[in-house]
């Protein structure tokens, strides 16, 4: 760019970049340049990191599914297409057999039926509103209107820390647009009217370390909230410095908050009514993490309360380059658990939530042996929370295969068991109890198995099957969700463990429910949100230096800091 001249101008095409597109290269004298085709069979030149990079363009990131995917009717048809040359006899040889014959096995020339049941939308209540059903999918527009109805004067004032790349303007607008939302809701927390300090920061080791700076040597008042307008370098679509930022904030228990300007020019708006729906999730979100119940999913009555849910998964970070080894290396895995208290089964006694969470630093690739982990957290959850006695414990286990399943139930269901069953430690506690009843599901979301109907339609989200059963263990599978522009994949629940006294509650029922209880998205997910959760804290811990090992679990009880 810094040598090739731009044809009838006095100038290179770095110049011209700089002068006409205000970009000033980063590798003016990088080769090659790109050629791409121009109007009248010209050529344009451009510069490499203009039109490289290794992330996608967010809009075209949401495109994807419609682009890259089969809807449930081409997919059927493609079925009955391969199944002509793969059915014995359709397709002959020389030697008179049919393709698969001459490798040795054959094609049953029927699909396998099952009974579908389409499980009831769960009754989930926001401020004691229902959402009526024809807003199962999505509710977001109801929770927006949502009123909690606690008088100002009772409400937690939040000390917002706002930390502002300073290539941001109108910051103090955005600010006012975010308070006002979030005290719409007339919630136990409210925003002031101002911040309570803003820090100016920039790019990387400028967004970091003045964050780091502030927090390092200021004395801070109660009930911090950090809120943190991003603005990623150009051509990158996340922040490099969130996961350090976070892990910064970490270390005091600190609850935080980021608005990607990348995603949304909040300060340019474009779209003023898309702008309003990106800050009223980032609203909703703010009350979430500090605790509040934003809605309630309606459990099973036959459920024994108070019940412990427990989820559990292992994040894997993608490898990176090493270049002192010359090679791609894996960083350490971390294991999450989740642990959540459900006292009652109204929503009036669950105003906010009560969760409790851990983090463990694994070798590499390494999904089992989580019964320390899991014991420590479900025992810390017990104490912090003051539950002496439990009546159930459902455990919701991700990441484990069919032939894993029998090693790694057996080390972790026993750690959970001693857990319960030492309520000693709790005040209020009994030194011999009986044994809380518990169940153990692992939930399989990376399989083959898709379920059509016998038209090649797609199934409907909440759909049961019941009728795919395991050679060792009870299973089910629920289609959480269904997207329009493909075929939607079930997850397998599997049934390890599955104590006599639970046998009233429905695990599908119960899982269903917990399905439409992730705060982070109104609508129905793939799998019961403790699982998801502990996905969630699992990959911001994973991507720290220190995967996880600062963050301050005791501040941050009560807390759903992670989402």
């Amino acid at each position: 760019p810094a040598s090739l001249p731009v044809k009838g101008m006095d100038m290179s095409h770095a110049e011209y970049f700089k002068a006409r597109k205000d970009i000033d290269l980063k590798y003016p004298n990088a080769a090659p340049i790109v050629a791409v085709s121009g109007r009248g069979g010209s050529t344009i030149f451009l510069p490499a990191e203009l039109v490289c990079g290794n992330e996608l363009d967010p809009q075209l990131k949401m495109k994807l599914p419609s682009i890259a995917s089969f809807t449930p009717q081409v997919r059927y048809e493609g079925i009955q297409e391969m199944k002509k040359y793969l059915t014995l006899g359709a397709q002959k040889s020389r030697t008179g057999g049919g393709l698969l014959t001459s490798l040795g096995f054959g094609l049953v020339d029927k699909l396998i039926q099952v009974a579908v049941t389409k499980l009831e939308l769960p009754v989930i209540t926001a401020a004691g509103v229902q959402v009526p059903a024809h807003m199962g999918g999505m509710w977001a527009p109801m929770i927006a209107k949502a009123n909690y109805r606690v008088n100002p004067q009772h409400a937690v004032k939040l000390n917002v820390v706002l930390v502002c790349h300073r290539s941001i303007r109108n910051h103090g607008a955005i600010y006012d647009s975010i308070r006002d939302m979030v005290n719409a809701h007339s919630s136990k927390y409210r925003l002031g009217d101002k911040p309570f300090q803003r820090v100016e920061a920039g790019d990387r080791q400028d967004h970091w370390g003045m964050v780091e700076k502030y927090f390092g040597g200021t004395k801070l008042p109660n009930n911090i909230m950090v809120l943190d307008f991003s603005r990623p370098p150009r051509g990158q679509a996340s922040d490099p410095a969130y996961s350090v930022v976070k892990s910064i904030l970490g270390k005091g228990g600190y609850l935080s908050q980021f608005v990607n300007f990348a995603t949304y020019d909040h300060s340019n708006p474009r779209d003023v009514k898309r702008s309003s729906i990106i800050l009223s999730g980032v609203a909703r979100q703010i009350l979430s993490k500090c605790g509040v119940r934003i809605w309630w999913v309606n459990i099973p009555r036959s459920l024994p309360l108070p019940a412990v849910f427990v989820g559990v998964d292992v994040y894997h970070a993608p490898r990176k380059y090493d270049p002192k080894a010359g090679k791609r290396t894996a960083k350490e895995s971390v294991a999450a658990v989740i642990v959540q208290i459900v006292r009652s089964h109204t929503p009036e006694k669950n105003s906010m939530v009560e969760i409790y969470c851990e983090t463990e630093r694994r070798t590499a690739g390494k999904e089992m042996e989580l019964g320390s982990v899991m014991s420590r957290a479900v025992a810390n959850a017990l104490k912090t929370f003051k539950l002496p006695a439990p009546k159930s414990c459902f455990i919701w286990r991700d990441g484990v295969g069919d032939s894993a399943i029998p090693q790694v139930a057996a080390q972790e269901i026993p750690a959970v068991r001693a857990a319960l069953a030492n309520p000693g430690e709790v005040v209020g506690g009994l030194a011999k109890a009986a044994p809380v009843p518990l169940s153990y599901i692992v939930c399989q979301k990376r399989i083959n198995t898709k379920f059509l109907t016998t038209t090649g339609d797609k199934v409907p989200c909440g759909a049961l099957v019941t009728g795919l059963q395991g050679a060792e263990y009870k299973t089910f599978y629920i289609n959480g969700t269904s997207p329009p522009y493909s075929t939607p994949k079930p997850v397998r629940f599997v049934i390890a463990q599955r104590d006599p006294q639970l046998a009233s509650v429905s695990p599908s029922t119960l899982s269903w429910a917990l399905c439409h209880d992730y705060p982070n998205w109104t609508g129905p997910i793939k799998v019961p949100a403790p699982v998801q959760m502990a996905h969630k804290l699992a990959e911001l811990a994973g991507n720290m230096e220190d995967c996880g090992s600062s963050l301050n679990h005791e501040k941050y009880a009560g807390k759903i800091y992670f989402l």
